[in-house]
């Protein structure tokens, strides 16, 4: 199976919305979405199986420093190499704006994720104690630098 990674655009969110719903205890809507899709810092981009969107990245970047705010692959697409392929594209991208760091959240029991961004480069960074409800939990911050070094002051967020 191979799938086509395009960048998106607020025509998409619809459909990013429907994995939205798949993937996360409280999802992001359509129009916010739609918004950020429209935002000149925002970067979105789907894996395509076909006409079929089968997964997404999307972030922000701002002076330099990219966030990425969510990776979702619909459940009946997932363990097929989907999430890998895009953040490699959305590091790629990254670089290409010149960004120095790349930041993300995600959910400590979510192994599978934290061993995909470890994989990536990604390094631990901190915490953020009970971020996420349904269920109350812990975030993992992870980051990525692009100067050749993974060094960094660690912090939590108390």
């Amino acid at each position: 199976m191979s799938f086509e990674i395009i960048k998106l655009s607020e025509k998409d969110a619809f459909s990013a919305s429907e994995i939205e719903k798949l993937c996360f205890s409280h999802p992001w809507s359509e129009n916010t979405l739609a918004s950020e899709m429209e935002s000149r810092f925002s970067d979105f981009f789907g894996a395509f199986d076909g006409e079929k969107l089968a997964g997404y990245i999307g972030g922000r970047t701002i002076a330099g420093e990219t966030e990425i705010f969510n990776v979702a692959v619909s459940p009946e697409y997932r363990r097929k190499g989907i999430g890998r392929k895009l953040i490699e594209k959305f590091i790629e991208a990254s670089k290409e704006k010149e960004t120095q760091v790349i930041f993300l959240e995600v959910r400590a029991s979510n192994l599978p994720a934290i061993n995909l961004y470890e994989g990536a480069g990604f390094v631990f960074c901190g915490i953020r104690k009970d971020y996420y409800d349904d269920p109350k939990e812990n975030a993992i911050l992870m980051r990525l630098a692009f100067d050749g070094t993974q060094e960094f002051e660690e912090w939590d967020d108390d």
